[in-house]
């Protein structure tokens, strides 16, 4: 048996996984997503609904 490392850019790591998963490789870590990129991507989801104006824009008196 034989294990390597792999680095790769996150949009490309469901489809490196999905063609690992055909060849019946086991995996032994797979990423995780922190806490901080999930509050980055709730953040851009919501500043993408304000530009487009499903939601009203922040004021001060939101803080």
């Amino acid at each position: 048996m034989t294990t390597f490392t792999v680095q790769i850019n996150d949009n490309d790591a469901e489809m490196v996984l999905a063609i690992l998963k055909k060849f019946k490789a086991k995996v032994i870590k797979t990423p995780d997503e922190s806490s901080l990129t999930y509050e980055i991507a709730e953040a851009l989801k919501e500043a993408k609904q304000i530009k487009d104006g499903d939601i009203k824009p922040l004021t001060l008196k939101d803080i």
